[in-house]
């Protein structure tokens, strides 16, 4: 059983403040769709978040009590099935975004949605900013990936049908089984709360994802050797 390769920035010192975000507890998540698009299956499998993917996505989003600033995180999971990113395609563009697991750290900030924003705006957009507390906004969300592929690895973007989206690719998974993302930011992060998707509608694809542990911390931690 082969482990994730993890890209991870500069590390500056050692001990964490850990907050750890519930994966045994569904009722603590909210459950968004999108227009269109099969939903995954959710549940509780032994302790573990698990999501199935059946040619479907729709993102699970968790609200921290209050924000958090948060300078590094850790993700421990397990994938079985197979992502058909197509011959020669790049991963992340047309036909072929999708992703085992894309962890989305919600940045406060200062953007909003005004009324008729809040009118038309997409459910999942309204859920969003829905995790600001009165009075403030969002910034963006920062999606921590895998990636099936080798060279993506550490590759970052704007995502190009929405500007609140920002992708960096973390963790290559060369084969099903085991994995780790650890993930240090280069300043505090304040966060509202954690967004994860699980996505295989655009490629047609199978599989399952337990998660678990999510944690994050208000210190750089030391990696594992």
């Amino acid at each position: 059983m082969k482990k994730a390769l993890v890209c991870v920035l500069v590390v500056l010192g050692s001990g964490a403040a850990a907050t750890e975000i519930p994966v045994s507890d569904l009722q603590q998540w909210t459950s968004l769709s999108y227009r269109g698009i099969p939903a995954n299956t959710v549940a509780v499998v032994d302790g573990n978040l698990h999501i199935s993917v059946n040619k479907s996505a729709s993102p699970l989003v968790y609200k921290l009590d209050e924000p958090l600033a948060v300078m590094s995180l850790v993700v421990k999971a397990r994938w079985s099935g197979k992502l058909n990113i197509p011959q020669g395609a790049v991963q992340g563009e047309a036909d072929a975004d999708d992703f085992i697991l894309k962890l989305g750290i919600v940045q406060a900030g200062d953007r909003t949605l005004n009324w008729l924003q809040r009118r038309i705006a997409a459910a999942w957009i309204r859920q969003l900013f829905k995790l600001a507390p009165k009075g403030s906004g969002v910034e963006r969300i920062n999606f921590l990936s895998t990636t099936q592929q080798q060279n993506l690895l550490g590759s970052r973007r704007i995502h190009p049908l929405n500007d609140l989206l920002y992708e960096t690719r973390i963790a290559y998974l060369e084969s099903p089984g085991e994995f780790e993302m650890v993930y240090q930011f280069e300043k505090p992060v304040v966060v509202l709360g954690v967004w994860i998707s699980a996505d295989g509608d655009d490629t047609g694809s199978s599989f399952d994802l337990s998660i678990e542990r999510i944690t994050l911390n208000t210190e750089y931690i030391k990696p594992r050797r």
